[in-house]
């Protein structure tokens, strides 16, 4: 009889929902916004120009688009005509690395006649309804009870049942898009060296102290130019280039999701000045982090 005793591959699996909506847009809406999670859309209704990363592409009815973190997005004016979708937006990682990304996904794919589109577009039906009880629940809780203290958790029977049921419907979801794009991935599995993805945890669980190239390659107990050789092959970029990358990236989230100033935000990435994040989210970004936070604002409608 089978146990499965061992680490599963997809223990590294990270699948965090960030929202789960049904999407309209007039026909007059405009915007260019970029978004630091993956977003995914299914068109259902209506047509619309747009612009990923500067390449033009009409999205029409059937179509799935998928949106890397930080994808521009450019909407254009449509022409007499709104559009329907359905939207997703969450983290979805093998490790720290976007599993989109990772497996050099199609930004888009059409699924008009496809057997697959109107279980889809049902289960993806399935996990906004759950979406939004969930957050009636968690609103309403908001209401009737006191806040918390700052090192208190509250856990909710009925909040914590309404969440399993938004996991299962994900998950369900998640089954489906890879079935969906499975063409699209590899027979063998990808192969990452353990310690290259020992490092990438080290760094995400310390991204609020200054990383050396030498206290990283010793958690792995590897030379600094072993770990960086390893770093380059498996990754393309060094790792302290990894670890800028990484706090850019949690800067980022913590623009969007939180009302801290960029001076706290520099603080809890490992910056002792807010002058050094600022210098390097302007040569990442070509804006600063100010400019980000107000920009980003719009991309919640997405």
């Amino acid at each position: 009889m089978f146990i499965l005793s061992e680490s599963f591959y997809l223990d590294y699996l990270q699948f965090k929902v960030r929202w789960a909506r049904d999407m309209h847009k007039p026909f007059t809406y405009t915007s260019d916004m970029q978004y630091p999670h993956t977003i995914f859309w299914l068109v259902y209704e209506g047509s619309w120009r747009m612009a990923v990363h500067g390449r033009e592409h009409t999205a029409k009815p059937g179509d799935l688009l998928l949106f890397p973190p930080n994808t521009t997005i450019g909407l254009k004016k449509g022409e007499n005509e709104s559009i329907r979708y359905l939207s997703l937006c969450v983290d979805l990682k093998i490790g720290s690395l976007d599993l989109v990304t990772l497996y050099g996904l199609p930004p888009s794919a059409s699924l008009t006649g496809s057997p697959f589109l109107q279980t889809f577009t049902d289960v993806w039906r399935h996990a906004v309804a759950s979406f939004d009880l969930l957050g009636e629940l968690i609103t309403a809780r908001k209401k009737e009870a006191p806040p918390a203290g700052e090192h208190t958790h509250i856990i909710h029977t009925d909040i914590s049942l309404s969440f399993l049921g938004l996991q299962g419907a994900l998950y369900e979801w998640l089954k489906q898009f890879m079935s969906i794009m499975r063409r699209h991935l590899p027979d063998e599995p990808l192969r990452f060296d353990h310690r290259v993805m020992k490092v990438c945890d080290y760094v995400r669980h310390h991204i609020d102290k200054p990383l050396r190239l030498r206290d990283l390659a010793g958690h792995v107990h590897l030379s600094p130019s072993h770990l960086s050789h390893l770093f380059v092959k498996t990754l393309g970029v060094s790792p302290l280039e990894y670890v800028r990358q990484a706090k850019i990236q949690l800067a980022k989230e913590m623009l969007v999701h939180s009302s801290c100033s960029v001076k706290e935000i520099a603080e809890k990435i490992g910056y002792g000045e807010q002058s050094q994040l600022s210098r390097y989210f302007s040569q990442t970004e070509g804006m600063s982090p100010l400019q980000f936070r107000n920009a980003a604002t719009s991309a919640v409608t997405l």
